[in-house]
């Protein structure tokens, strides 16, 4: 079992209407899609989910956003784990 946090897979892609988007693997426990409780008692498991965190007129500009939110976009992305 590896301590180290694997890297996150960020994208940031063109969409359709010219616009940039900012794809982040997120924990579903963390954006409450998935109860915390549920994975507490083990009926439920933690995973992690590819959504749009910010969309933008251009990459530069989802880039800066994702700087000036890295933290908090770091945290999104680990899965809530119960210790034993």
């Amino acid at each position: 079992m590896s301590l180290k946090t694997e890297k996150l897979e960020i994208e940031i892609v063109e969409r359709s209407d010219k616009q940039w988007a900012l794809c982040v693997p997120v924990s579903s426990v963390r954006i409450g899609e998935t109860d915390r409780e549920l994975v507490k008692s083990k009926d439920c498991v933690d995973y992690l989910r590819h959504v749009v965190l910010f969309v933008g007129k251009s990459r530069n500009e989802c880039k800066k956003w994702l700087d000036l939110n890295n933290q908090v976009v770091l945290k999104l992305g680990i899965p809530y784990e119960v210790s034993s």
